[in-house]
């Protein structure tokens, strides 16, 4: 009621919390499905939509935490800047001010959760879920937000396989102002799958979410969370101490795949993976992944490493280094695909395509680059007797590759040696699309006639794949002067 002398502009309304049985601007109100510390997720229908949906409200009532509001808010401004199939599609949202909700798809799929629930899994199922919930999260970075608090229990996978992110109530969005900083007066996030930076407020590197990727592996892997049970020491450890082998936990975990999943863990961002979109790569093509020491390592950490490790955590701060914008950490370490000729080709030609693939690295230092090189169908085993010259043929492929790229001179984790099967157009823009790829280089061969251009592998690769190409072609030379005409 309004006071004697009170304004009716100056009256608010009390905020109603939608229920369970309601109908709301004509959603009705299902069963609940989730209840969190922040929020509950219902059931809902709408007379004019046969698609299964969900409503989401925050807690406002007595007792509720007051950054569930921030929470709300914050997750209502970034889906409405978010669109594709790696995340929930907004479909409606309420007045703010009186009857705050959110209604979202509902996506059925939870193959992660529940993999997770019956960790340790096999590898060739942990690579599969990895692959796909890494390429979610370079399509999240690259429309310029980190989620800050990926998890199983957010992860979600449509009908054909893409994984969903959901729940982005503490995510951090390039080009709106960050509240969250200041609405949680503690940690945000899911324990097991917070980054140290997070512990230290950092909430602007891309490099957190490949952090909580690398822990979802290792709990996969191992079944076990990378630094104990969740609490309040976990959460100081990771600071300082590295979490233990996956190899100690489970001996069955190959070297290659605890290679990954420590680069992920490491403490400082800048000694990680840097794109989610290098995790998905490696996932997918084990035998490219560099094996360091701590790929054999089957003991933890000394406790003179721990000790050095720890004092040096009371002085270290984690600074905010990383670029602005998501999207420009990617631009700065861009994938690059050389497609190299099997077949013997001109020798300056060779040295052309190498002379350009330096130019790049030198002025792109953070790039990455597979060489690729595409053969004949390999035939299956029991399918011709010819299967062991072709696996031969391959071995001899990569070595010539080897060989070709090593004036290059660059580091180890740079570089990625590919054989594949197949046609030569087919294959590289499928590799290409399949990869995220950001840059092709191919040389040109020579032709004559129309087919000089238009028929040429390089002009249609360049028109099919989605990316920057670079055609490399070498300098012909001049036709010598007809006889008796002197060149001016």
């Amino acid at each position: 009621m309004r006071k004697p002398g009170e304004d009716s502009s100056t009256v608010r309304e009390p905020v109603h919390e939608v229920r369970a049985g309601e109908r709301v601007d004509g959603y009705r109100v299902g069963e609940p499905l989730h209840e969190g510390g922040m929020a509950r997720l219902y059931r809902v229908s709408f007379s004019r939509s046969r698609r299964p949906l969900v409503m989401k409200v925050p807690k406002l009532g007595p007792g509720s935490p007051l950054s569930a509001w921030a929470a709300f808010e914050n997750e209502r401004q970034i889906l409405a800047r978010l669109h594709g199939p790696h995340v929930p599609r907004r479909v409606a949202v309420g007045d703010s001010r009186h009857r705050p909700y959110l209604v979202m798809e509902y996506i059925e799929g939870d193959a992660l959760a529940r993999a997770a629930a019956r960790a340790p899994i096999a590898v060739d199922e942990l690579r599969d879920l990895g692959a796909r919930l890494c390429r979610a999260v370079h399509d999240l970075h690259r429309q310029n937000v980190i989620h800050l608090d990926i998890n199983p229990a957010n992860v979600r996978d449509r009908p054909g396989g893409e994984m969903v992110l959901l729940d982005f109530g503490v995510a951090h969005h390039a080009a709106l102002p960050d509240h969250i900083d200041a609405a949680f007066g503690e940690e945000e996030g899911t324990t097991p799958y917070i980054a140290p930076e997070q512990v230290r407020h950092v909430r602007t590197d891309p490099r957190s979410d490949i952090y909580a990727i690398g822990a979802i592996l290792y709990h996969l892997a191992t079944g076990h969370y990378p630094h104990g049970r969740p609490n309040l020491l976990s959460l100081k450890k990771r600071l300082f101490e590295p979490p233990r082998p996956p190899r100690l936990h489970n001996p069955a975990v190959p070297a290659w795949l605890q290679e990954i999943i420590l680069r992920c863990l490491a403490i400082r961002p800048e000694r990680r993976y840097a794109t989610a979109r290098e995790v998905a790569y490696q996932l997918t093509h084990p035998e490219t992944v560099h094996l360091t020491r701590r790929a054999h390592r089957l003991t933890r950490s000394g406790l003179l490493t721990r000790t050095r490790l720890w004092w040096r955590s009371l002085y270290e701060v984690f600074e905010d280094t990383a670029p602005r914008h998501p999207q420009e950490h990617l631009t700065r370490h861009p994938h690059v695909l050389v497609a190299l000729d099997p077949a013997p080709a001109d020798r300056s030609l060779r040295y052309a395509l190498r002379d350009a693939v330096r130019k790049l690295a030198r002025s792109e230092p953070h790039a990455y680059f597979t060489f690729l090189s595409v053969v004949k169908r390999v035939p299956e085993a029991g399918e011709d007797n010819d299967a062991p010259t072709a696996n031969s043929s391959t071995v001899q492929c990569l070595a010539e590759m080897r060989n070709w790229a090593q004036p290059l001179h660059l580091r180890p984790e740079r570089v990625h040696f590919q054989v594949i099967p197949g046609a030569p157009v087919a294959a590289l823009v499928e590799y290409a699309q399949a990869h995220a790829i950001d840059h092709v280089i191919l040389g040109a061969r020579a032709k004559v006639g129309v087919d000089r251009l238009l028929g040429s592998v390089s002009y249609r690769v360049m028109r099919h794949v989605p990316c920057s190409v670079t055609v490399v072609r070498t300098r012909e030379p001049l036709p010598a002067p007809a006889p008796g005409r002197r060149r001016r």
